[in-house]
């Protein structure tokens, strides 16, 4: 059951934290011991493998929390992790105690205020249907597709879809929407209002046999999208699917490290070919 929750840190106001200083720090919550730590015993089942195609848990966003005090001088910010599978909440409730000392790039926190779940669906009821032909999203943090050794900032709905659907069928092969059709597609984009933003993400990949930092530079989308299906109900709903997904599983590469943050708004429907016609 795919869920959200909310941590509200307390640390020194000034430098802004990095969208991808979360990710250590939630990975060691979540992520299964290394090979041959003390707490990975034989017969431990796997859970979270830092290195699975379809990882079960996606970071961010952040944002800050008004703080109260005399030049306030202590900053507050809400970190939100989002998990897609049941198992991982033991851990992350473990892991929130009040006091915890949390390291967000070159800065410590303080853990103030206990876990809280913000919201939860189950796997069936993201499939549910109420006749949804149109979807904004808007983009919170930056969002990139990868393909082959390519990125791109461009959140076409074949790719947005893609990697939303191999990602539900990895995790909960059951339940997942089916494979789009091969040729044209029927969703397509009606409207937008965001802009591509850059950001450097240096993250630890193998090479040489060992683990070493690599650098990349990524571009991403953020803002708003409007997509929208007037034919195919089959299509239609499979995508509205999709984008609830998105809501907890984020859309495009690098989700543990906060890219890929999107938030369903409302937006205005097209006339059915019933009413059309």
């Amino acid at each position: 059951m795919p869920s959200r929750w909310e941590l509200v840190l307390a640390g020194p106001a000034g430098t802004p934290v990095p969208l991808t200083a979360p990710h250590a720090v939630v990975s060691g919550w979540l992520d299964d011991p290394p090979a041959g730590h003390a707490a990975g015993r034989p017969g431990q089942a796997r859970r979270s493998g830092h290195e699975d195609q379809a990882r079960k848990w996606a970071c961010g966003p952040m944002r800050a929390v008004p703080a109260s005090g005399p030049g306030h001088a202590v900053a507050l910010i809400a970190l939100q992790v989002r998990l897609l599978d049941d198992s991982l909440a033991d851990r992350l409730s473990a892991a929130i105690v009040a006091g915890a000392r949390v390291r967000l790039g070159a800065r410590h926190f303080e853990v103030t205020q206990p876990l809280a779940l913000v919201e939860q669906a189950s796997w069936q009821a993201l499939r549910h249907w109420p006749g949804t032909r149109a979807w904004q999203l808007r983009f919170v943090t930056p969002a990139c597709f990868r393909h082959g050794n390519r990125t791109s900032p461009w959140p076409a709905p074949e790719a947005v879809a893609r990697g939303l659907a191999d990602r539900w069928r990895r995790l909960d092969p059951g339940t997942a929407p089916p494979p789009a059709a091969p040729g044209p597609g029927t969703i397509w984009v009606s409207d937008l209002d965001g802009r591509n933003e850059v950001q450097a993400l240096t993250r630890k990949v193998r090479r040489d046999g060992g683990w070493q930092p690599r650098e990349e530079i990524i571009s991403g989308y953020t803002g708003r999208i409007r997509y929208a299906c007037d034919q195919g109900a089959d299509d239609a709903a499979a995508f509205h699917a999709l984008m609830s997904f998105a809501a907890y599983a984020g859309v495009g590469a690098h989700t543990t490290y906060g890219f890929g943050v999107v938030c369903p708004e409302p937006t205005w429907q097209p006339p059915s070919h019933s009413e059309a016609t």
